[in-house]
């Protein structure tokens, strides 16, 4: 996440996540396009009044620039924009492994519970969260307090984009540049400056063995939006400036695209909300729809980087 986050304190935007995923699984329509049950524990809700009282005050803020009703639907697609990109990204995962991918690394991980959600894929993958140090050292205390026991196949890995590498600090982890990996990289990159986007993007490629993958997410610049994706950014992008984790970096498709395979991706796709939307979202009723907001990069590493 950014930079200037509060020392010692998890990423606001971590913890508002976690409580889109346990408010999706809680208060949404069926069919649930996502599940963590670990969410709403997490994210430091006490239980599911506390969570809706906690929306409706966020509602009520957003509703300041509008009306309450126009709140709800942003909130409601904010949800699930993000339920989207992890059923996505999971899935992906999935397919990887049964190609023999055996390494998961989550950049960014902020409240994810995968490797705690996972145990039947406890053997076939093992799981690298690298993310801000205070915000892991604060999910790792939530963890302990629930009690939760570290699953046998996760390593914890502090990194603070801005400041230091993942070339310097996975490989010090146990990750195994020599088996192919899958990498996550999911709701960060709008918070960090180009270069070190770029340079992370360059020690993932530099990192990974033929046939590793990579899933991350990204905004596109305001002038590509509609009129209701440029609204819902508005909003996401005051809360987080207002809680010291302001939007940074925005991109063009083609021009992502073309960047991604000169740092060292043999092959790359990039993915509008469509795609998954039509997937994971037919016959929802509750009024949202698939926004041209964010995009998914998919990349693959085909042989060793040079």
């Amino acid at each position: 996440m950014g930079a200037i986050m509060k020392e010692g304190r998890p990423s606001a935007t971590a913890i508002a996540n976690a409580m889109m995923r346990a408010a999706h699984l809680l208060l949404d329509e069926e069919p649930t396009i996502f599940k963590d049950p670990l969410a709403l524990a997490l994210s430091g809700v006490d239980d599911e009044a506390a969570l809706r009282a906690t929306l409706e005050r966020l509602e009520t803020a957003v509703a300041r620039n509008s009306t309450l009703e126009l709140a709800q639907v942003l909130l409601r697609q904010v949800r699930v924009l993000q339920m989207l990109r992890s059923r996505y990204t999971e899935d992906e995962l999935e397919e990887a492994i049964q190609r023999g991918v055996s390494q998961y690394v989550i950049l960014g991980t902020g409240l994810d519970s995968f490797a705690y959600r996972r145990g039947d894929l406890a053997e076939a993958v093992h799981v690298f969260e690298v993310d801000y140090p205070a915000t892991q050292q604060w999910k790792r205390e939530r963890l302990r307090a629930l009690p939760l026991a570290q699953p046998p196949n996760l390593t914890f890995v502090p990194l603070d984009f801005e400041q230091q590498t993942l070339g310097e600090v996975l490989p010090a982890s146990g990750y195994r540049r020599e088996d192919p990996a899958f990498f996550s990289w999911l709701g960060v990159t709008r918070y960090l400056t180009e270069g070190a986007i770029f340079k992370t993007l360059h020690d993932i490629a530099s990192l990974s063995a033929p046939g590793s993958e990579l899933v991350f997410d990204y905004s596109l610049p305001e002038a590509l939006l509609d009129e209701e994706s440029r609204r819902l950014m508005g909003v996401l992008r005051e809360y987080g400036t207002a809680h010291g984790e302001p939007w940074l970096s925005f991109f063009e498709p083609a021009r992502l695209v073309a960047r991604v395979k000169e740092v060292g991706f043999a092959q790359v796709w990039d993915i509008g909300p469509q795609e998954p939307f039509a997937r994971y979202c037919p016959g929802r009723t509750e009024g949202v729809r698939a926004l041209n907001m964010n995009h998914f990069i998919k990349a693959r590493v085909e042989r060793a980087h040079q």
